[in-house]
């Protein structure tokens, strides 16, 4: 699936970062790089759709990012990225509240995230007022031991320095998480760790955060 021509391409288009150099070798993209991070993408999304709840007629170019950057508003006019990458999720790209499942492979950095990095504000209303209601819980959900040895840092996501209700303010000195405005990790890895089929590996940082997702998956329902 995944293989060093995957990586080959990416380097390579690094260093020939224009559209007739790409035109000549778009044959190499479309064998070496989409297709065969199509087929991962599809892959993870069969490991999670039960999960995850995922609709039955999502594809995974429905999960995908472009590939060619939109340069109108941008100093950078690169027109393209040097790497591809896929969310998997219930609301897909433009999720805003269902526990996600980032993963990018490409030149530079390679790295997978879940959580759920850009919530809406109903949603963040809603994740904040159930920390308040149970603080302990979420204490217990963010030390979970598979959690840290997925993703030793626990939770990231800026932070207000205020909350609107004085309650919530006397909450974040229990947990700090009530603060966040993004409920989301990562991890970084070597390029050799996504050589071969890395998708079980991928779905496993998923798993990995099950206590938390299922946690906003049960929010979720009720928006």
């Amino acid at each position: 699936m995944i293989t060093p021509a995957y990586y080959a391409f990416l380097d390579e288009l690094k260093q020939n970062m224009n559209r007739p150099w790409f035109k000549a070798n778009r044959e190499r993209f479309e064998r070496d790089v989409f297709r065969p991070f199509e087929l991962l993408v599809g892959y993870v999304m069969e490991s999670l759709r039960r999960d995850m709840d995922l609709p039955p007629m999502i594809q995974p170019r429905d999960l995908m990012f472009r590939f060619y950057r939109d340069t109108r508003f941008s100093a950078d006019k690169s027109p393209y990225k040097l790497w591809m990458g896929a969310v998997v999720s219930k609301g897909g790209r433009k999720n805003d509240r269902y526990p996600e499942l980032y993963f990018q492979l490409g030149a530079d950095e390679n790295f997978i995230g879940t959580g759920l990095y850009r919530p809406s504000k109903e949603m963040l209303f809603r994740i904040r007022e159930a920390i308040h209601r149970n603080p302990a819980r979420i204490r217990a959900i963010h030390e979970d031991p598979l959690l840290r040895r997925f993703f030793p840092e626990g939770l990231l996501g800026e932070r207000n320095k205020r909350l609107p209700f004085k309650e919530w303010m006397e909450t974040a000195a229990k947990e700090p998480l009530i603060l966040n405005k993004r409920f989301y990790t990562y991890r970084t890895y070597p390029r050799e760790t996504f050589l071969g089929d890395p998708s079980e590996f991928i779905a496993a940082h998923f798993h990995a955060m099950e206590a938390w997702n299922k946690f906003l998956l049960e929010i979720s329902k009720n928006i």
